[in-house]
């Protein structure tokens, strides 16, 4: 009885990896197409928006860029920094965590807590990095080093902006509606690379095929 339980179990866990077999998804070219590419973002949409679930955590949009803030939090014993060569304090400052910077911190029972304001770049307007808007939506596409194409979806409402992206393994079915959608390997990775006509793209939008979403508020 205890070996048809182990195969049981054995060939539901490999009906369950092969399910989730390891593979990419990209579009052949900018999303959608027919759509003139855009140069910067609307003015009414530029400022800071705090991430819903967690509000150490901002999104900037600018003129042509949008960036990430995030707060990291460092904490060190007396012990560890002074092992540290690198990290010195003066004038009520740490330094050698940022080149040339020195970051607040203070001191609660013998252990050093400072503060770093992280920022990175999350997209910005280029040739190879195309913005398009349809639809009161922005495209904000991303080149990468083979040519093909990632998107990623940006609307907003009232004082709310979201993000929504493509989670190939959730939207596999809607994917392959695609009447052109090419499977190759790519550093030995299943990839698949679709060419969506614009009703295609459009109903996959409609669909739900940017299934995940992120939030943020002002």
């Amino acid at each position: 009885m205890s070996k048809i339980l182990f195969l049981i179990y054995f060939f539901s866990t490999y009906c369950i990896y092969a399910q989730n077999e390891v593979s990419s998804f990209y579009f052949k070219s900018p999303q959608p197409v027919n759509t003139d590419t855009s140069f910067e973002f609307h003015k009414e949409h530029w400022g800071a928006y705090y991430k819903s679930d967690d509000s150490l955590v901002r999104l900037i949009v600018e003129k042509d860029s949008i960036f990430t803030e995030f707060v990291i939090m460092l904490s060190l014993s007396k012990q560890e920094l002074r092992k540290d060569k690198k990290l010195s304090i003066d004038d009520s400052l740490l330094f050698g965590v940022k080149a040339n910077y020195g970051i607040p911190y203070m001191i609660f029972d013998d252990t050093l807590y400072a503060v770093i304001l992280q920022n990175d770049l999350f997209f910005k307007i280029d040739e190879n990095n195309p913005l398009k808007y349809h639809d009161q939506k922005y495209f904000l596409n991303y080149k990468n080093e083979n040519g093909f194409f990632s998107t990623t979806l940006l609307s907003f409402e009232k004082e709310s902006l979201l993000l929504s992206e493509i989670d190939h393994y959730e939207s596999m079915n809607l994917i392959r509606n695609f009447n052109e959608l090419n499977e190759t390997e790519v550093y030995k990775i299943k990839t698949y690379i679709a060419t969506p006509s614009e009703e295609e793209f459009f109903n996959f939008i409609k669909n739900n095929g940017f299934s995940t979403n992120i939030k943020y508020h002002k």
